[in-house]
């Protein structure tokens, strides 16, 4: 009975925070691919020449570049402490996505390792109890389920934010380097920064509301594996 109460909680928490935070990809999409604002940020350098300049920006003299074009994804790498460039040539988001990233490189270095180490830890945590919950070498399936809600509280609070940290400043961080670097008029930045603003009302959102629901989404499987083995 118990573990069916934390199913019915588990999926009403995830219709309202969704139903709250839901976001229109449809309507992402179209914004952030506006072709007269993709036209205006070919006016700056290529992705690498934007990343150095950024961490010139911050005092970053440390963190190394590497691009990868059969990649879409761009990302910092705590442990190598290298950011990643994926394929974004296209996009005027993408002055966007290399400040977010030069951010998270000087955020706090501790913090950035215990999320790297923990966040394996709690997937391998969750695997290994849904294992043996299958296989009936699980005792106490209400003691692992609470354990991982747990686990999954500290997980979300580190994780939520080194996100919201660099995405809310990585806005302004690409303003100010638009305005440095000249290239553009403050017209043209200011339609860069006005389409940044509406995509990052949804993203952010999005971004919380994602993490939460992941969670949600385990805990139901893991208590629906309870039931059935």
């Amino acid at each position: 009975m118990e573990l069916i109460i934390i199913i019915v909680v588990a999926i009403i928490a995830i219709i309202i925070i969704y139903s709250m935070m839901k976001t229109n990809i449809k309507e992402l999409k179209k914004i952030a691919g506006d072709s007269e604002l993709n036209k205006i940020a070919q006016k700056f350098p290529k992705n690498k020449e934007i990343c150095k300049a950024l961490l010139h920006k911050l005092g970053n003299k440390t963190t190394k570049i590497e691009e990868k074009e059969d990649s879409e994804s761009t990302l910092y790498m705590a442990i190598q402490d290298k950011i990643v460039i994926g394929n974004t040539h296209d996009s005027y988001t993408r002055i966007q996505t290399m400040a977010h990233e030069c951010l998270h490189s000087i955020q706090d270095r501790k913090m950035l390792i215990f999320n790297f180490i923990y966040s394996n830890f709690y997937i391998m945590y969750y695997a290994i109890i849904c294992i043996l919950v299958m296989i009936k070498k699980l005792p106490n399936e209400m003691l692992y389920s609470n354990v991982f809600l747990i686990l999954s509280f500290i997980y979300y609070v580190v994780r939520i934010f080194l996100e919201n940290d660099a995405m809310i400043k990585a806005q302004y961080l690409a303003k100010e380097y638009m305005k440095d670097q000249g290239n553009a008029t403050q017209e043209e930045i200011e339609r860069i920064n006005n389409g940044l603003t509406q995509l990052n009302k949804s993203c952010i959102k999005g971004t919380n509301c994602s993490l939460f629901v992941n969670i949600m989404i385990k805990l139901v499987i893991f208590n629906v594996l309870a039931l059935i083995f």
